[in-house]
């Protein structure tokens, strides 16, 4: 992987130049050979002769223009070029890792990139995609994982320090709790990372989140030396998250409070005194709300565990004996989840998405056929669970 970097980045023509500054372009051809093809977007100032830093994007459903837009507003502020592919897609890694190569070959061959500013992101599937990628090469300065955390393959998650990383999630988002035990497992391991969670469940990031991993990115290529910031710009991306910290706790959204107020810490305490900081946290955490609101997220997220091991079990077993199937069950446990639903407890609710969603994923992903190998009566069950699930 990414072999091609280190030859190929001297050898670059001008088939840069001969695109739009500014402007989404999709289905860019990789090779006449592969037929493959790429979204690109260049940012306003981008100048061929000079080297640029890069996103590599990667969509779960090979959708180049959808990876990319998210990305815009990052890409016009730091000057990122962004490219998407149209063909990689949750499905083999090896068949993706295949793509990518050649997407790499043809994109160091013929732009300028700055070596030590490869960034890769992606979402759901691709944002375990794109951490893989990074594991196995080694080349990469920073991944932002979307909506989920690493493959399940051993040897594509990270052991040791070779980049940075931003996971971002939403706190309805069925992968959730697995972001926060990526977190906890990247902090066992003193690993450079922050996690940053907004209100939002399982879809493509929005641009401003998309952004604050970013601000975050780029104040560790400054602490690496990699990219130097001036200091007016560097307070204003503290005062960022110290006013989305100040915001949420005036709000009473302690979680997203603490978040921030911590982020801020671990990242600017090296530039300023942060004492107020460390009282403001003091004062949060030792407060009757803030623990009640710990027990109700703990309680939450034991619930969830339980609920989806009995639900995706008995999706599994349906699904191999759908003549069997007994929809009933399905109308009864659902019903149950509905009446859960109706409490005023914020965190269950919340929770209840997720699940909600979660059994959905599993359910669609058991129609894709380079996952699954479903018979007609398979994908006919499936579809009717999920019909049941969103009416």
């Amino acid at each position: 992987m990414l072999r091609y970097i280190i030859l190929l980045s001297i050898c670059v023509n001008t088939f840069a130049q001969t695109y739009e500054t500014g402007k989404l372009i999709d289905s860019i051809l990789v090779s006449d050979k592969s037929k493959e093809t790429f979204a690109i977007y260049l940012p306003s100032a981008f100048d061929a002769n000079v080297t640029s830093p890069i996103v590599f994007i990667f969509d779960p459903g090979a959708e180049g223009k959808r990876g990319i837009q998210q990305f815009i507003k990052a890409s016009e502020i730091y000057g990122y070029i962004l490219v998407c592919s149209n063909h990689t897609k949750n499905g083999p890694y090896d068949r993706n890792f295949d793509i990518t190569n050649r997407l790499f070959e043809f994109m160091f061959a013929n732009f300028k990139i700055k070596q030590d500013q490869i960034y890769l992101s992606g979402f759901s599937g691709g944002s375990r995609l794109a951490s893989a990628i990074a594991v196995l090469t080694n080349q990469v300065a920073g991944v932002v994982g979307c909506g989920a955390g690493f493959s399940l393959e051993s040897s594509h998650v990270p052991s040791t320090q070779s980049f940075a990383y931003a996971g971002v999630c939403g706190d309805r988002d069925m992968n959730y709790q697995e972001m926060i035990r990526a977190k906890g497992y990247l902090q066992k391991l003193n690993f450079t990372n922050t996690l940053i969670t907004y209100d939002g469940h399982h879809s493509w990031t929005p641009p401003d989140q998309i952004l604050r991993a970013f601000d975050w990115l780029e104040i560790q290529a400054h602490l690496q030396g990699i990219r130097k910031k001036d200091d007016s710009e560097i307070y204003k991306n503290y005062q960022k998250v110290y006013n989305t910290a100040l915001e949420a706790q005036e709000e009473g959204d302690l979680l997203i409070a603490v978040e921030n107020y911590e982020r801020a810490l671990t990242t600017y305490n090296s530039f300023y005194k942060l004492d107020s900081i460390v009282d403001k946290l003091k004062v949060i955490r030792k407060s009757k709300e803030y623990k009640n609101l710990l027990k109700s997220v703990s309680k939450a997220f034991d619930k969830e565990v339980t609920l989806t091991k009995k639900f995706t079990t008995r999706l599994f077993e349906d699904y191999k004996k759908p003549d069997k199937i007994d929809l009933s069950w399905w109308e009864k446990e659902l019903g149950k989840l509905e009446k859960l639903d109706e409490k005023e407890d914020p965190q269950t609710k919340k929770m209840l998405e997720r699940l909600r969603f979660q059994i959905f994923a599993v359910a669609h992903s058991m129609n894709n056929p380079n996952l699954y190998q479903s018979n007609q009566k398979q994908k006919e069950l499936t579809k009717k669970i999920r019909k049941l699930i969103y009416p």
